[in-house]
């Protein structure tokens, strides 16, 4: 299997996260709703700045209203910051009791990609298009590729793509 390669903000250290981390993947596809995939997906790494890690359990057990301050601090990681800070505390919950703290549990041994869409479609904050799209990422750019992948979602689906810094159409 490949390396996993998550270019989809103009932040090379934001997508090296994206591929170093499953639970920073999730969160940004958590964040991935009325705003722009590049912010969405730049969540994980600004957060992790603002809170210095992304340790599922931790945050799953910090006090709402500190996770909540990091979200709405200048320039705020989402739109509407405190509905998504309740949504990652409520995803990092998952990831910490459910796939023992780690995000990329949630694929690591599955091998079709039915059973991926129902994981992701579990989560909070995943409904069917950002299921099927999270199944194609995967696919796509994290050598997930599961049987039947093809299936969900389309290429214009995906996020936009960024090389050395700058947004390319696919």
């Amino acid at each position: 299997m490949r390396k996993p390669n998550y270019p989809f903000t103009a932040n090379e250290k934001a997508n090296a996260l994206l591929a170093g981390s499953g639970t920073a993947l999730l969160i940004g596809l958590c964040l991935e709703q009325q705003v722009p995939s590049q912010k969405a997906l730049a969540g994980p790494f600004v957060l992790r700045e603002r809170i210095g890690h992304l340790d599922a359990r931790k945050i799953a057990s910090m006090r709402p209203v500190d996770l909540d301050k990091a979200f709405r601090e200048k320039p705020a990681i989402h739109r509407f910051p405190g509905m998504m800070a309740k949504r990652v505390q409520q995803l990092c919950r998952i990831i910490a009791d459910d796939y023992g703290n780690r995000g990329e549990r949630v694929w690591e041994k599955v091998t079709k990609a039915p059973e991926l869409f129902d994981r992701l479609l579990a989560l909070p904050g995943f409904g069917k298009e950002k299921a099927a799209c999270g199944v194609r990422i995967l696919a796509s750019f994290g050598g997930r590729k599961t049987a039947g992948w093809e299936a969900y979602a389309s290429a214009e689906a995906m996020p936009w793509i960024y090389k050395n810094g700058k947004r390319v159409d696919s």
